[in-house]
């Protein structure tokens, strides 16, 4: 407990509160529009930092924000990035597990393809257990899966993920920046992040780990855009897929958000595939 000097009262720590002290950070990874990201040490354990931008100054915002932690902070499974705790005072951070063998799409590189389909196994089942909660993860691809120890596959970047029953955070028009390949039709209009979206996005990274590349591999992104809101199309069936494989990835990549599979039926067919 904290005591504030301004009310006079202690304040209740929330169960996740890291003290910025118990930090020392190493070396810068990556920084996006959400944050920087940077290699560090807690009491002893090899974690990654994600410093949020935003400095969280008006209540509602604070409020949002412990509430994503609370979420995020309750979610115990073994193919979700693990959080250890965060600081939601100052400037915001998260602190979670590192990543071992970095992203999915890198570690399974001129594996056998039976190898790829159990790692997509270990992923599909991170998402399904968000799905089961009634939580979105909004923001699905290559470099948000990745391989922790034991070749444990799990899903990263809980920081733009939704709980369906409330409004989502930091979306709207400019939903379309960024990783426009992996976005599903309906959000690269602005619309709100779905299980459906989770769907069709899920679907490109089957594709991205299966072939080694981005979909639409050197397609620029603006014909990518064109190709998916106007012409309603996928990217060419790459070879290595079979027929039934390919027609998972259709089905999960449909332009009719409704008529997409479910996470469900996807884990079982990839476990299908692995074996």
């Amino acid at each position: 407990m904290l005591y504030d000097h301004t009310t006079k009262r202690g304040v209740e720590l929330p169960r996740w509160f890291i003290p910025p002290h118990q930090l020392k950070l190493g070396s810068h990874i990556a920084s996006g529009a959400f944050g920087a990201v940077y290699e560090a040490a807690w009491l002893g354990t090899d974690v990654v930092v994600m410093q949020v931008f935003s400095d969280q100054t008006d209540s509602k915002s604070r409020e949002q924000f412990r509430h994503e932690l609370d979420l995020w902070f309750g979610l115990n499974h073994a193919n979700l990035i693990k959080l250890y705790g965060a600081c939601h005072e100052g400037r915001p951070f998260f602190v979670c597990e590192r990543a071992t063998f970095g992203t999915l799409a890198s570690f399974v590189r001129g594996k056998h393809r039976k190898e790829i389909w159990f790692c997509l196994w270990d992923a599909a089942k991170g998402l399904q257990h968000l799905h089961d909660r009634g939580i979105v993860h909004g923001d699905l691809k290559g470099n948000n899966i990745l391989v922790c120890d034991e070749y444990r596959v799990k899903l990263a970047d809980f920081g733009l993920s939704t709980n369906t029953n409330r409004d989502p955070l930091g979306y709207g028009e400019a939903g379309d920046v960024g990783a426009i390949r992996w976005k599903a039709p309906e959000c690269l209009v602005g619309g709100r992040p779905t299980f459906e979206s989770d769907m069709y996005s899920f679907g490109m990274c089957i594709m991205e780990a299966m072939t080694g590349q981005f979909p639409w591999g050197t397609i620029p992104d603006t014909v990518v855009k064109r190709n998916v809101l106007k012409r309603k199309a996928l990217p060419p069936r790459p070879r290595i897929f079979n027929d039934s494989e390919w027609e998972m990835v259709q089905r999960m990549c449909h332009s009719d958000p409704q008529r997409r599979i479910t996470i469900g039926a996807v884990v079982s067919m990839i476990y299908n595939f692995s074996i």
